[in-house]
């Protein structure tokens, strides 16, 4: 009986004290000054300067600035007017025949307060110009040939055109 008794008295301290290492060895504490910016959280963006379909080539660089501070826990981990990068996806002039331009910009990605690269999505711009083509050939059939050379509208971005993104990945911010 006495055997019985030390058994169980060492087991369950024994399993209090694997109990206890176990929770604290699953939990990864952060350093000082760091927060985690999770995935899909919103980022305010606006265009700097205007964009215009006949002015940009795909593959291009365009800035955004973001628009307010993007805190996490009290702390600013993406700074107001911070530059945000998107790219040219998709352009075309306006064309003859009345045919319109368009633009499509996805936006790519922001550099938070420590210096990292945070990667944005669903922040895409698509805009087209105004579309000429009925009227262009009903005056080159009715009127004159040379309508038929009349284009359409380019697309234009203006300044201070609100886009809003999302980050993309779950990281940590030192802050």
């Amino acid at each position: 009986m006495l055997n019985k008794i030390n058994t169980s008295f060492y087991v369950k301290h024994i399993a209090l004290l694997l109990i206890v290492s176990v929770l604290t060895m699953s939990f990864k504490m952060r350093g000082n000054g760091e927060v985690v910016l999770n995935a899909g959280t919103n980022i305010a963006l606006e265009t700097v300067s205007v964009i215009q379909s006949d002015l940009v080539n795909v593959g291009q660089t365009i800035d955004f600035r973001v628009k307010y501070d993007v805190k996490v826990e009290g702390k600013t981990v993406v700074s107001a007017g911070s530059i945000a990068k998107g790219q040219v996806v998709r352009a075309q002039k306006a064309k003859g025949l009345g045919k319109e331009g368009f633009l499509e910009i996805q936006v790519k990605s922001v550099t938070a307060a420590d210096g990292q690269e945070v990667f944005l999505s669903g922040g895409n711009v698509y805009q087209e110009g105004a579309d000429k083509q009925t009227a262009a050939i009903l005056l080159g059939v009715f009127v004159c040939v040379l309508f038929l050379f009349m284009k359409g509208k380019n697309a234009q971005v203006p300044p201070g055109y609100q886009v809003s993104s999302s980050v993309a990945t779950t990281m940590t911010i030192k802050v």
